[in-house]
This record gives structure tokens, sequence and C-alpha cells, in this order.
């Protein structure tokens, strides 16, 4: 019975490892902020590596009363953040959170947290994925810049 069990779990190992596979993150981090801040900014690149598409449906964060999937627009002619439901990932395409763009935001924390500080931030995509990316907190006065762009 006992070998039942165990072997349940490994599979379910398995499972999980391959799932996580299918979808990869890249660099996370959060933009430094004052300790008064209400909230903070999320940034990371996301692979989707399967064939078909993907949604990031949410993200949490343990002492942040919120935590919000955010896209800056134009409305004309005035740049302001909206509120998502998901963020899109396209089969074999990769989804660039960053400033001025596709972004997650921590909303009201119970402490902002130091620069070289990290953030466990767990997200959720349709597919059943689920992930905790570990975000360092960087500082928010040079945009941080990465060439991984397809």
């Amino acid at each position: 019975m006992m070998n039942k069990k165990i072997l349940s779990a490994l599979f379910s190992l398995l499972f999980i490892a391959q799932a996580n596979a299918d979808i990869i993150v890249y660099d996370p981090w959060i933009r430094s902020a004052p300790v008064n801040a209400s909230v903070l900014g999320v940034f990371m690149q996301i692979d989707n590596q399967t064939d078909k598409d993907i949604k990031l449906l949410s993200a949490y964060a343990q002492g942040y009363r919120r935590v919000e999937i955010h896209r800056t627009v134009n409305d004309n002619g005035l740049m302001k953040m909206v509120r998502q439901l998901f963020a899109p990932i396209p089969a074999r395409e990769r989804l660039i959170l960053k400033p001025g763009s596709w972004h997650i935001m921590l909303i009201k924390p119970e402490k902002v947290p130091d620069i070289g500080s990290t953030v466990a931030i767990k997200l959720e995509f349709d597919n059943g994925t689920v992930q905790t990316v570990n975000a360092q907190v960087k500082s928010g006065k040079k945009m941080h810049m990465n060439n991984h762009e397809h």
C-alpha cells in the first residue's frame, strides 16, 4: 500500500515538473519604491513553450492586499494603467512584462521591500500550471533592459 502512494506521489511530481517546463519565467524583478509607496510594479518575461495559447490568469504575493495584472495603454494621448482580467501568451511566444507595458501590480504592501530582497509571487495560468517565482527588488532609478526579445 505504501509503495502505491509513493509511486503516485512520484508520478504527480513528474507531471508537475513537466507542466512547469511548458512555461518558463525569466528575470522576475520589482521596481524599488519609497517606504510609503502604496503600489509596486513587478516585471518578468514568460515563455510559452507549448503549441497552445496560454493566459496568465492571476498572481498572488503574501503581505499585499491585492495583486493585479495591468497594462499601460494610450487613452487619447494619456498613458494610464488598466487592470486586465488576464495576460495572453501566444503559443511558442514570449510575454514581456516591462515598465510602460504589461506588468503586475502589488497593491497596499504591509511593508515595502528593501532593494536586494526578494518577494515570492505565485503565478496561475489557464492550463492549470502554477509557478512561484522569486522577484528581486532592484533600483527604480535605472531602467532594467534585457535583450531576450524574439
